[in-house]
């Protein structure tokens, strides 16, 4: 299969975030202080009134850390829809955030890989279930990278990206890029 050519983070439109819990919605803060839009997916109760209540109070950091360049949340581009799949589907790329249960994140990564084209790169935060492990339930692991944030995500500095067995060098460059472009400082 020819190696895929990946949107650069600077022309990202629209990030999938999934699982709004407070990493989850910590990332939505963060990629829409930074412009772009996010379409999320959360199948808890509540969760989006709980997500759109985080990013509206993690908002007045954001301005005063000049990550924000507008002062009024943007709420509106900021999209709820039924399934992960969906979400993938409408994004550029797609960030998981799932509980740390690993037959939980293999069946939401598995969803996701069939939903997104593969072009899309797909980043999985986890702080203990290994890149590899988390790739065996996809048709195109090259693609999946671990970009697990120090919390709260949307103002701690520090990521680390770690790929998998079968992640494309490509790909750990691009999270590694695309942490940069956040204001992150990205690790290995």
């Amino acid at each position: 299969m020819p190696p895929q050519t990946y949107l650069s983070p600077q022309a990202l439109r629209t990030v999938a975030v999934i699982g709004t819990g407070s990493v989850g919605a910590s990332w939505a803060a963060l990629f829409l202080a930074r412009g772009l839009d996010v379409v999320a997916h959360d199948p808890a109760p509540g969760a989006e009134a709980l997500a759109r209540d985080f990013v509206a109070r993690a908002w007045p950091a954001l301005c005063a850390l000049g990550q924000a360049a507008d002062r009024m949340v943007p709420q509106q581009r900021l999209r709820f829809v039924a399934s992960a799949a969906a979400a993938a589907a409408a994004a550029d790329v797609v960030q998981e955030n799932t509980p740390e249960k690993p037959a939980l994140k293999a069946q939401v990564l598995a969803e996701l890989d069939a939903a997104a084209a593969p072009h899309k790169i797909i980043l999985s935060s986890t702080g203990g279930i290994p890149a590899t492990q988390l790739q065996a339930a996809c048709r195109h692991p090259e693609r999946v990278v671990v970009v697990h944030p120090f919390n709260p995500s949307h103002l701690v500095p520090l990521v680390e990206v770690v790929g998998g067995q079968h992640t494309a060098p490509t790909v750990v460059a691009w999270a590694m890029d695309f942490a940069r472009w956040l204001g992150k400082q990205p690790v290995q």
